[in-house]
Order: structure tokens, then sequence, then C-alpha cells
């Protein structure tokens, strides 16, 4: 089979089409064939090295996948050969594209507890875009941060998959979302998505604006992904027991922070790590029945990985950046 791998950590250049032996599945496992299979920014610290996960070389990266079963191992019953599924992430347990090999490949293995069947209403596109965002974006929303209808809630770059996946989720629960992000132009693609408020944080200051968007009250949450400066401007954001739920930091992983301020006014930062089968299986529900967009900005196919790596990494898109075998 063809697959994207990697022999080494660096920019994209240390990424190569090579052709591997096909996988085969042993017992309780299946092998998919990849339809479609979406980049994340952990792709890139993955490939990169500095992921703080265990990876073996050479490695082919790839988290988020949608294909069809191509092979059954012994003793699977619940599966069968061209039945549509993806492989979710288990909190590490079973980390697809990290602790094994991935989805930039024409095959990848999964065991049949990592699976979930994929509606027919979701287009293959859809279906590869929405896992990690839409996952983690209620993950982090309702399990960890515990919106509720009314409540202001402020988003970070809202062009990210997970950004614009928490903006549709925000807006379906009854919250009033202000978002961030680096142009207006990203800005009004997001209040297509129902973004009350915009806020330019290349130009504006962005504490006085939500103090001001909200009549000095603040945020009363804040869904952080960005680390860097935005992590301690969306602290500020919040008004009195204000919370900030926050799952990355690829603009910065150590943050300067003000003590006094945050418990003078009873702030509280939640950590948010992936989420579960039921939270997956409620987010495919609600795109299949059209209530959720997930957003594409380019594809490619496998043998243009790096520059598909190079568009990521550019941050000049909105949506997600995909992979088709």
């Amino acid at each position: 089979m063809k697959a994207v791998r990697m022999h080494e950590f660096g920019g994209p250049d240390v990424l190569r089409i090579e052709e591997v032996d096909d996988p085969r599945p042993g017992p309780g496992h299946v092998r998919i064939r990849v339809d479609t299979c979406a980049l994340n920014h952990v792709d890139v610290d993955v490939r990169e090295g500095v992921s703080r996960f265990d990876i073996a070389l050479p490695h082919i990266p790839g988290l988020e996948v949608v294909g069809r079963v191509d092979q059954v191992g012994e003793g699977v019953t619940e599966f069968a050969e061209g039945d549509r599924v993806m492989p979710y992430l288990l909190g590490g347990d079973v980390f697809i594209g990290v602790a094994g090999p991935g989805g930039f490949a024409d095959y990848v293995l999964a065991p049949t507890k990592q699976l979930l069947s994929v509606p027919e209403s979701i287009s293959d596109d859809d279906a590869a875009a929405l896992q990690i965002a839409f996952g983690t974006s209620w993950h982090m929303l309702f399990t960890r941060g515990g919106l509720r209808i009314g409540e202001t809630v402020l988003v970070n770059s809202v062009s990210s998959g997970i950004g614009s996946a928490a903006i549709q989720l925000a807006k379906l629960a009854g919250a009033y979302v202000i978002g961030t992000s680096s142009s207006k132009e990203k800005l009004a693609r997001a209040a297509e998505l129902g973004m009350d408020v915009g806020i330019d944080y290349t130009k504006e200051d962005v504490p006085a604006r939500v103090m001001e968007i909200t009549g000095g009250r603040g945020a009363d949450l804040a869904y952080e992904h960005v680390g860097g400066e935005l992590f301690q401007k969306a602290l500020e954001s919040l008004g009195p027991e204000g919370r900030l739920v926050t799952c990355g930091g690829h603009a910065g992983e150590v943050v300067p922070f003000d003590i006094i301020p945050f418990f003078r006014a009873q702030h509280t930062i939640i950590g948010s790590f992936v989420y579960t089968r039921d939270e997956l299986e409620k987010v495919l529900d609600f795109a299949g029945r059209g209530l959720l967009r997930p957003l594409v900005a380019e594809s490619y196919p496998l043998e243009e990985a790096q520059a598909a790596f190079e568009k990521m990494e550019s941050r000049d898109f909105f949506g997600k950046i995909l992979l088709r075998p």
C-alpha cells in the first residue's frame, strides 16, 4: 500500500510517500480502507517530535479517519466487510497515528472497541472533518466547561476546526458567542456560523472589547486552545467566577500567569482532553440530521501531503484540511 511515512522528526520535507506491506488485522481488529483522513495540529507536533507522546520511527501519521472495513480479524462479529466506520480517540489507550500507524495511508488497522459506524447521510469529507473538531468541542463546552443556556462564551481562533465547531455547538445550546481571529474575513465566516460578535486580536484589546460587549460583566466561559498570549487574554476576559477550559497550546505551551486577579475573581481553569464515545455518537447524530456543518478548507491527494502540512502551518485557511489516499 501507499503511505506517508517519516523516518525522522522535522519539517514537512521529512514526509515521504512509500510503498509498505499491507497490514493484516489480528484478533479483535479490522482493516479499514481509508477514504479520507483529516489533518490536525497534533500531526504537526508528532512530525516535529514535540508532541510529548512516544513516537516509534518510522511512523505513519494521521489521527482522524473515515473509511470502510476491508478485512476482519479473528473473532470479529460486530463489523463486516463494507461497513462504513471511523476509529475514535480513546484518551491515550489506543491512539491511531500516535501509538501506532495512522491514516495517511491506503489502509489502517483498528480494534473494534475503537470503531463507530458512520451514517450514510454524512459525506466522507464531513465525516473526516467532524470527529476531533466537534467531539473535542462537545467535551470542552458541556462536559468539562459546563456551558449553560444564556451564558456568554468567548471562543479563541474561530477559523480553526475546533473553533468553528465550538461556535455551532454553543449557539445550539443557547449561548451568546464572542469570537476572536486574526482577520475580518475569518470573522465574517464565523458570523455565518452563528457567532454574535467578532474581535480581531491583532488589532483590538480582547479583554477590553469583551467587557465593552458584555456591559462590564465579562464572559462566563472562555474556550481556549491556542495558548501563548491569547490564553492570558481569555483569562482576563472572564467575569467573576468565570471558567476557562483549555485543550491546547500551539502558540505557546508555557504561559505567564497572574495569580492575584485569578483568585480574587474566583476564576477556574479546566483542562480537557479528547472526548467519549457517547459524545461522538451525539455529534454524528447531530451532523446526520443537518444540525452541524463540518467545514473543509481544502483537500489534497496523499502524494501532496507535504503541501497539505504547509497549508496547515500557514494558518491561511478556515476549517479542516483533508488528505485522500
